[in-house]
């Protein structure tokens, strides 16, 4: 099934009982802004998955501004919300899918399949007069026992490997001018991986913030669906794994599901002080 479901699907299904619906909602600088936006308003029967609380581990030398979680940690964050092996879960933000491809991404990575991402955020929920409630629901643990996919993921000595390979293609998911080396407002260091190519995240929406159809995500991706097609190896990175989510969830919307994301990404890459920085276009 097609990864990316729509509003009206949603609101069709949202009180199946096999239907656990996760609020993704979360903004960078201002960490409590998805839980005060939760509490005052949500898709009802939501429950809340904060990005850095749950979604990610904590930051330490290496790994990334959202160091990837271990899998029986993130399991056992799961089940407390209320996913199961078979729950069918539905992920939404208000970032443009940003977040909610993180839980997708994580989700899948653990082996669970049923998962999919709302095609707009939470404002076009309440825009389209959808319902929202601002009361919690009661969450009933479940159990989610992980089956890893380890070659979903690319970790730092995959992505050294890959320079110079031409059976590897690195893509970054970052801005233009972030992807360039003009500018950096996160990180402590500019530019990008030596060899890899510039598609930005939010190129796979449209202008309402709507996710495109798949002839516009086939054109905006041609360079990593051809090198696919070639029978090459596509890793995706951003700057700590998160904004390259989207971009691997086009894509495997698209039919390629052996992309793998690195998950420390570019904050990861520049904690090791040996790795080669390009900056400029490629």
């Amino acid at each position: 099934m097609n990864p990316i479901v729509s509003t009206q699907w949603l609101v069709a299904r949202m009180y199946e009982p096999d239907l656990v619906i996760v609020d993704c909602r979360f903004e960078l600088g201002q960490p409590e802004a998805g839980r005060t936006a939760f509490d005052a308003a949500h898709i009802p029967g939501a429950v809340y998955l904060d990005l850095e609380r749950d979604l990610s581990a904590p930051v330490t030398e290496h790994g990334g501004r959202h160091p990837l979680p271990a899998p029986d940690a993130l399991a056992e964050r799961f089940g407390r919300a209320g996913i199961g092996g078979a729950t069918r879960v539905v992920a939404y933000d208000d970032q443009g899918g940003l977040n909610a491809s993180r839980l997708w991404w994580l989700l899948r990575w653990l082996g669970h399949d049923e998962v999919y991402v709302m095609a707009e955020g939470f404002a076009a929920w309440q825009a389209g007069g959808y319902p929202v409630t601002a009361e919690r629901r009661t969450v009933v643990p479940a159990a989610f026992t992980p089956a890893v996919r380890p070659d979903m993921l690319a970790g730092v000595e995959d992505v050294r490997r890959a320079l110079g390979d031409p059976d590897t293609l690195l893509v970054d998911s970052r801005a233009a001018d972030r992807y360039a080396g003009l500018t950096e407002p996160l990180d402590a260091k500019a530019g990008h991986i030596p060899g890899a190519i510039n598609r930005f995240w939010k190129q796979v929406l449209d202008a309402s913030g709507a996710w495109k159809s798949d002839g516009e995500l086939r054109e905006q991706l041609a360079p990593v669906t051809a090198a696919l097609d070639e029978g090459r190896e596509a890793i995706v990175y951003c700057g700590s794994g998160v904004s390259a989510c989207p971009n691997v969830l086009a894509l495997y919307r698209l039919g390629y599901p052996q992309v793998k994301l690195y998950a420390g990404s570019w904050s990861d890459w520049i904690s090791y002080e040996n790795n080669p920085i390009a900056t400029g276009e490629e």
